[in-house]
């Protein structure tokens, strides 16, 4: 049973619903999961200037990410910064993942103890998205892993 008297065991139910709400997105298709937000999916053909970013903001929503602009990790309660991962049929990926826009000037009396890119990296939920051979649309993306 769930509490929240600071033992834990309320994060610890927390983290096995994420966990299990993610590992069940395996197999569903991007287009599928925005038709039943009553999202639009981008036009087929539009370029990569106007659909980065929609793929991780579906899952985003989906998995019910509670920190919409903040430095920290997307599940702040929980430590975890959610990044998705386009991937071929091998779970290669396909481009490159960024953490967190870094500021020079503000960093510069930062140690990597304090950083926000440490806070985010100490646990990542990856959700890697196949992107079929043809695929006409970002939409046609399907989860096919969680880590």
């Amino acid at each position: 049973m769930a509490t929240s008297d600071g033992s834990g065991s309320h994060l610890t139910d927390e983290l096995t619903a994420l966990m299990a709400h993610a590992h069940a997105l395996v197999g569903v298709e991007l287009a599928d999961l925005a038709d039943q937000m009553g999202l639009p999916v981008p036009a087929i053909g539009a370029g990569p200037e106007r659909t980065k970013g929609w793929s991780g903001q579906i899952i985003e929503r989906e998995l019910g990410v509670e920190t919409k602009g903040s430095a920290g990790p997307d599940f702040a309660r929980l430590g975890i910064e959610l990044k998705t991962v386009p991937v071929d049929l091998d779970l290669r990926p396909r481009e490159s993942t960024a953490v967190c826009q870094i500021d020079p000037v503000a960093i510069a009396g930062e140690s990597w103890e304090t950083s926000t890119a440490r806070e985010k990296l100490n646990r990542v939920l990856f959700v890697a998205l196949e992107v079929p051979e043809n695929a006409r649309s970002v939409g046609e993306r399907r989860v096919s892993a969680v880590r």
